[in-house]
């Protein structure tokens, strides 16, 4: 059916569709190790195996958005977007700001990846609109953080909030400098506010690179040091959030801080272990302290070098060496064929990706953490043969993870291109469908019992997903019963299990109940359903 139809029906078909029942989100938690993988999982509150599958949100990021040749003095910049919540009231959606990256979040996005079978987004923050001034809180702000977080717990989708920033802030950016050499001239990109952004520095880019910035680098260097009390105000607004959603199940957690990087005085690798991880640790132990009632995850990343390189980077020691608080998740980006090496030096690509998530999970197993691919993505006319890759392996080594981007105007070090699953002209906006076809797959959501293989074939409409259960779950026992998402015309059965299934846009909700005692599965295939009675 996918194939007949026109990208513009498919943006109806999956606007249009009756809405389903709604998924319950439950309080989300570390838990045993996966068998086989020997990774730590991430489980419900029903003690159910959690795949987050689903997509990086940019439309709330206060970016950069002046003429690179002519930028106006710092104070000048202001928000790409209004952040009060009533300009999105009762469907509103403000208009497209295409002078930069992202694209205003709205109401209508989660009924779209509602369709695709999406169950998280990773909601990209920024630290300038959380503390514009210092120890102020934004609450308009938050508010509309707690909007978007309404939205997605409508449409059964979990919420993680992600600390973003790109190269330190969008008020480190080439001013009166003059770059020479190998340096260039760079615009500001997101994150800290002004007032945590004053370096001496000259801010020019080696080759353009904004990471390869000098002043950036002071930044951090102030960051990791503790210069100007930096951390203690970061960790208020982290303080800040989690009083704000601590009782809010639908937010699974809190991503610390984006790709950050090291400053001056380390190495990237000692960096993470001498910087970045002890200060995870005290931000982890800060919020736990002052937030009454806290049970929500953490998830942490190593420097952005992991980007390139693809190779171990979190330091060996065990997450316990830094924090006793164990809900903690670590959550590395891989971007195999698209920022590492083999590409960017030598415009080729030899680098293996299975070994990028190979050592990301030694990583894992070395802190003792939950695994989550926080991003991974690539240009679309190389889907088939990075972004199918990138699935593959997910589905292979049970791992969730957010595709980067849901929409894009342009990508912000690759101007030209467009990395988002649903394209311009914006509104409601058009389906990419080819990489529609990849992502709304054939997914395991919650997983009672042990989870034991995934695979799906998305040309061939096919799939398999296996698991152990030894005790029985009762017909009509949501709560305990194993959650899949199938993607629309793909047909389904199930193996030593019954079943019930919810239409919803894009697909079905099918709520398998294990008979207990054995292996069971759902899979693709015709024939005769095993269904519950109908009450």
């Amino acid at each position: 059916m996918w194939r007949r139809l026109t990208i513009a029906a498919l943006g109806l078909a999956l606007l249009g569709a009756a809405p389903a029942s709604a998924r319950e989100l439950s309080f989300l938690r570390a838990g045993q190790p996966m068998p086989g993988t020997e990774v730590p999982r991430i489980v419900d509150s029903y003690k159910r195996t959690v795949l987050l599958k689903g997509v990086n949100v940019d439309g709330i990021v206060d970016y950069w958005d002046a003429d690179e040749a002519h930028p106006p003095p710092p104070e000048k910049l202001k928000p790409p977007y209004p952040n009060d919540p009533a300009r999105y009231a009762n469907g509103s959606c403000p208009k497209n700001n295409r002078r930069v990256e992202g694209v205003v979040a709205c109401k209508f996005d989660f009924d779209q990846m509602r369709g695709l079978g999406y169950n998280v987004v990773r909601l990209n923050l920024s630290w300038s609109l959380l503390e514009p001034r210092p120890g102020r809180i934004n609450a308009r702000y938050i508010e509309r953080i707690a909007q978007i977080v309404g939205w997605a717990k409508k449409k059964g989708i979990y919420v993680v909030l992600d600390m973003h920033q790109d190269a330190w802030s969008k008020y480190v950016y080439t001013r009166g400098e003059s770059c020479t050499g190998e340096f260039r001239r760079i615009r500001g990109f997101d994150g800290a506010p002004l007032w945590a952004s004053r370096y001496s520095f000259p801010s020019c880019a080696v080759n353009g690179v904004r990471e390869l910035n000098p002043a950036v680098a002071e930044q951090f260097q102030k960051f990791w040091l503790n210069t100007d009390g930096l951390q203690d105000h970061y960790t208020n607004v982290l303080i800040a959030l989690a009083q704000r959603f601590h009782d809010e199940p639908a937010v699974a957690g809190y991503e610390l801080m984006n790709e950050p990087q090291p400053g001056f005085n380390a190495a990237p690798g000692e960096s993470d272990a001498i910087h970045m991880f002890p200060y995870w640790g005290r931000a982890v132990d800060a919020v736990v302290a002052r937030v009454k009632g806290f049970r929500q995850l953490f998830f942490v990343e190593p420097n952005v070098e992991r980007n390139v390189t693809d190779t171990r980077e979190a330091p060996p020691a065990p997450w316990s060496t830094y924090s006793k608080y164990r809900h903690v998740v670590y959550a590395p980006h891989i971007y195999t064929g698209v920022f590492t090496a083999d590409q960017t030096v030598a415009s080729e690509r030899f680098q293996p990706m299975v070994s990028g998530y190979q050592a990301v999970q030694d990583d894992a197993r070395a802190l003792g953490l939950p695994l989550w691919i926080g991003e991974f993505g690539n240009n679309p006319r190389d889907d088939d043969t990075l972004l199918s890759q990138h699935y593959t392996l997910q589905d292979y080594f049970l791992l969730g993870g957010a595709l980067w981007l849901w929409k894009e105007n342009e990508n912000d070090v690759n101007p030209g291109q467009f990395w988002g699953v649903y394209g311009p002209p914006f509104g409601p906006g058009v389906p990419q469908k080819k990489r529609i076809l990849l992502t709304a797959r054939a997914t395991p959501i919650a997983t009672a019992g042990n989870l034991q293989s995934v695979s799906y074939g998305p040309r061939g409409k096919r799939f398999d997903i296996r698991a152990v259960s030894g005790a029985r779950i009762a017909c009509g026992d949501r709560t305990h019963a194993t959650i899949v998402f199938v993607p629309r015309g793909v047909s389904f059965r199930v193996d030593h299990a019954r079943m019930t299934s919810f239409k919803r846009a894009g697909g079905h909700d099918v709520y398998v109940f294990p008979d207990g005692g054995a292996r069971y599965r759902i899979h693709s295939g015709s024939g005769r359903k095993r269904t519950c009675p109908k009450s």
